[in-house]
């Protein structure tokens, strides 16, 4: 008689145990590195946050050790706040303004007292305020030598802008679109650089400003104010202008 085969018993855990112990011990690493990640020594943070500035410009949360998990939960992760150069520049540019809203006031106070406002226009920005002279006052047409009346009315500006030692000031020569072309001015660029250079010397050899904080460009017919499309355009557009920095941002001009 045939003897009776056993069945074969298969050694070792089922096949879905395998893969289940695999996606346990995934899961338990998962929630050890969020654990890490869950307090922060404050000592080290602190080590950290300085590497990044020498001058302390980092603020440490107070609350260094707090859980990262709890910020989570609002879907906004809370990092620690550079408020260095942010809060700087606000107070620069709001010293800026605060100043240059002041000078453009006295600017304009002064010229109205002297009759001047119809000839000399003040306007303001945030880095600078510009006096524009208008066509004519200081130079006659092709010429960069300034004219007789034309020094009444500088000396005035220099009363006025006396009173601000520390403010650089930028001069700039402007012209329309009619070609010149002459043995001493060949075109625009030469004529509008000749009279920014001509107020920029009478400024620093006559009223004795620091050459160091003036300083003199001409830019041709490349920056007109209004289209060179009429005379009376064209007049606008033939200007000088002379622009006094704020001090507080002394190097930025557009």
């Amino acid at each position: 008689m045939a003897k009776r085969k056993e069945p074969e018993v298969k050694k070792g855990l089922d096949e879905w145990m395998g893969t289940y112990g695999d996606m346990v011990t995934l899961l338990l690493c998962f929630f050890v590195l969020l654990f890490s990640m869950a307090t922060i020594d404050a000592a080290k943070f602190a080590q950290v946050a300085a590497s990044f500035s020498s001058v302390n410009r980092i603020t440490i949360m107070e609350s260094a050790s707090s859980s990262i998990l709890e910020s989570l939960g609002n879907g906004i992760v809370q990092m620690p706040q550079a408020q260095g150069e942010a809060s700087e520049d606000n107070e620069e540019k709001d010293k800026a303004t605060e100043e240059l809203v002041k000078m453009a006031s006295d600017f304009k106070t002064y010229f109205a007292q002297q009759n001047l406002q119809d000839k000399i226009d003040v306007e303001q920005n945030e880095q600078y305020i510009t006096l524009n002279f208008k066509d004519g006052i200081l130079f006659d047409s092709g010429k960069a030598e300034l004219k007789a009346e034309a020094l009444g009315a500088l000396d005035i500006v220099s009363n006025e802008l006396a009173k601000y030692p520390e403010n650089n000031v930028k001069i700039e020569g402007h012209a329309d679109n009619m070609p010149i072309n002459t043995p001493r001015y060949p075109n625009n660029w030469y004529l509008s650089a000749a009279r920014a250079i001509s107020v920029a010397m009478y400024f620093t050899e006559t009223k004795g400003f620091s050459p160091e904080r003036i300083s003199a460009e001409g830019y041709g017919e490349f920056r007109p104010r209004v289209p060179n499309d009429t005379p009376e355009n064209r007049s606008i557009n033939r200007r000088v202008e002379i622009k006094i920095l704020s001090k507080y941002q002394p190097n930025e001009d557009n």
